[in-house]
């Protein structure tokens, strides 16, 4: 039963003291849940005798031991929202002073989804080019169509509880792109949106995180998700929104040679639509003839 304003939904694992500042940023108010899914952290890392918001009474710790990754935690947390507005964030950011007063403009209205700005910063909190899609542009009269299976990033937005509920929207179980087809499907089943050009979260740019360190299994899951949302964007009529699924083929290449650049490569003529692969290699002996 949905009996507060906000669940905000934290994964966390092995970063205890980035994810004490991620709490640190959110004011403590009754209508706030915070749930924090830890995903199977290891001892010699966290104290679990002093877990990050165990001292608040507005913090709800979930201790998993599957060791899934962030999509299977935030989905223990959308298990346990009791908030009309779902609000995500990554353990390693914050959110910025009066984000909350921010989201109290659109609390009582009945749109489905509202997407705000987001800043960055590198790990020495020195402003760095934000991670956002379209970051310059979010703003109350913007072309909101320009967002739409882009925005591929679940922070920075309220998204309606009750409409994640009552489409069984989840988030993938992979090691990585695990918000991908949730961000998407969101945009599917949202008929009222809005964008609100006020910043209310800064995230982070760092080397070691699961968005930037090259790590093959998340690179090929990288791979298959592009490859699936353009699948979904093909039955659903968008075509006009396909994303280049082989530029993360060519990102295994990058950092793993051939053996990555094969594996790759078997995913997307496994799971990539036949009409996008035979353009993708069409365009490729052009452009080799060219030069």
């Amino acid at each position: 039963m949905l009996n507060c304003a906000y669940t905000l939904i934290i994964p966390h694992k092995n970063i205890p003291q980035l994810l004490q500042r991620c709490l640190d940023s959110i004011p403590q108010r009754n209508d706030v849940q915070i749930i924090v899914v830890d995903d199977d952290s290891s001892p010699d890392i966290v104290d679990f005798e002093h877990f990050p918001g165990k001292e608040r009474d507005d913090v709800e710790i979930i201790l998993t031991k599957e060791g899934k990754g962030a999509g299977y935690a935030r989905n223990c947390g959308l298990k346990r929202a009791k908030g009309e507005w779902l609000i995500f964030a990554d353990a390693d950011d914050f959110f910025l002073p009066n984000f909350l007063d921010t989201l109290d403009m659109y609390c009582n209205t009945d749109y489905d989804l509202i997407t705000f700005r987001a800043e960055s910063t590198d790990n020495t909190l020195k402003s760095v080019p934000s991670r956002q899609w379209n970051y310059e542009i979010i703003a109350e009269n913007m072309d909101l169509e320009l967002l739409k299976y882009r925005n591929d990033i679940p922070w920075a937005k309220m998204v309606s509880t009750k409409l994640v509920q009552e489409n069984r929207i989840r988030f993938d179980e992979t090691p990585a792109a695990n918000d991908v087809m949730f961000s998407a499907y969101v945009d599917y089943y949202a008929h009222k949106v809005t964008a609100c050009s006020t910043s209310i979260y800064c995230a982070t740019v760092r080397g070691d995180s699961l968005q930037y360190a090259p790590v093959l299994k998340n690179l090929l899951a990288r791979v298959s998700v592009a490859c699936r949302l353009n699948r979904f964007l093909r039955i659903i009529g968008r075509k006009d929104k396909y994303v280049y699924s082989y530029f993360r083929v060519t990102e295994c290449r990058k950092y793993f040679g051939r053996q990555g650049y094969f594996k790759a490569l078997s995913i997307l003529l496994c799971h990539e639509r036949w009409e996008n692969i035979y353009k993708t290699f069409s365009d490729l002996l052009k452009a080799k003839f060219r030069r």
